[in-house]
């Protein structure tokens, strides 16, 4: 039996103030009917990611064909795309970098705006939206979020347009949506999906999910790391971080950094100065910020340090070792001839 969930009025704490997930790499652009990105869209990922949140905004016509299609370096790809929304991709990425390929259907009525990105799944409070129209290929949407700890909490379920929508949480329904509506779910700690079905109408949905208990802080490291070749002198990084509250306010925030090699200038300022030691290597920047009454949060930098001559360079710098050690052999295994001359 489907549930229809009307505005209610519970005794709850009200939510902390939500935000949207972290963004990994966005891109924006327009093409016309057929058009494709080329070359691709670059995405330099600079740490691994085993999931990660996908999001799309498409305008510039209503029709069923003015769609585009996105691929992820043929790892993965999403296909017909309108309007705005959602997808959680269990998809396993390392660090280094991928092509993203954006493509508008040959048939679109006219040139189509893109904005798209990739987000961390997030912890709450968060907030997500989204539009599916009802000429939509598919009608609907889904979201992962990570809770840390099992317990309560607010979600509120907004909706707007003509249409409703159904929401699901892990598989499970929680009602048809035809108002603006708060519920009280509990939630086990780890991950959960939610997902968005669209009735047979345009529909505007948004679910924002609170927290319960002290807000938290979400920190992002602000200027990643070139590079490195101790070699050629170029062995400091000057990198930074950016602490926000979820409850809009402006704590006093401590950082702390550590690193899995090398030294900092200071390992408590909110910028500071990575030295990468000698050798070639990859190591991991990474920060935590925390203030008195918010959840802290980290975040990790990768940083390549590699060798003043390349990797191609390396065959031909060992074959002209080994040349001249065989040649210091002959030469000590050929007799020597002296000549003497006497004059009389």
């Amino acid at each position: 039996m489907v549930i229809i969930l009307a505005a209610t009025s519970l005794s709850i704490p009200p939510a902390a103030e939500a935000a949207g997930p972290k963004a990994l790499k966005t891109f924006s652009g327009a093409l016309d009917p057929g058009e494709i990105t080329d070359p691709p869209l670059d995405w330099q990922l600079d740490r691994d990611v085993s999931e990660f949140l996908f999001h799309y905004a498409i305008t510039g016509g209503s029709e069923p064909e003015d769609v585009v299609y996105l691929s992820i370096a043929g790892i993965t790809s999403f296909d017909f795309l309108i309007g705005e929304g959602w997808r959680y991709c269990p998809c396993p990425l390392g660090m280094g970098s991928y092509g993203v390929v954006v493509e508008a259907e040959p048939a679109a009525t006219g040139r189509i705006t893109y904005e798209v990105g990739f987000y961390d799944v997030p912890q709450p409070p968060v907030d997500f939206s989204g539009f599916i129209p009802a000429n939509s290929y598919y009608d609907s949407n889904d979201f992962g979020v990570l809770f840390p700890s099992s317990t309560s909490h607010q979600v509120t379920l907004g909706v707007t347009g003509p249409g409703d929508y159904e929401l699901f949480v892990d598989g499970d329904s929680k009602g048809v949506v035809t108002k603006t509506t708060d519920l009280s779910i509990f939630f086990s700690s780890g991950f959960h999906v939610f997902d968005v079905i669209a009735g047979q109408e345009d529909v505007r949905w948004s679910v924002q999910i609170g927290q319960v208990g002290q807000p938290k802080l979400e920190v992002t490291i602000v200027d990643p790391c070139p590079t490195l070749n101790p070699e050629s002198g170029q062995s400091v990084c000057v990198t930074g971080a950016e602490a926000t509250a979820s409850d809009g306010q402006n704590p006093s925030v401590s950082y702390a950094w550590t690193a899995s090699g090398g030294s900092f200038n200071s390992t408590t300022s909110q910028w500071v100065e990575w030295t990468a030691p000698p050798g070639v290597a990859a190591f991991t920047l990474t920060v935590e910020a925390s203030a008195p009454g918010y959840s802290s949060d980290t975040d990790s930098l990768n940083v390549q340090v590699v060798p003043e001559f390349s990797s191609l360079a390396a065959p031909f710098l060992l074959a002209i070792v080994l040349a001249v050690l065989l040649a210091r052999k002959r030469s000590r295994q050929e007799p020597v001839w002296i000549l003497r001359l006497s004059f009389t």
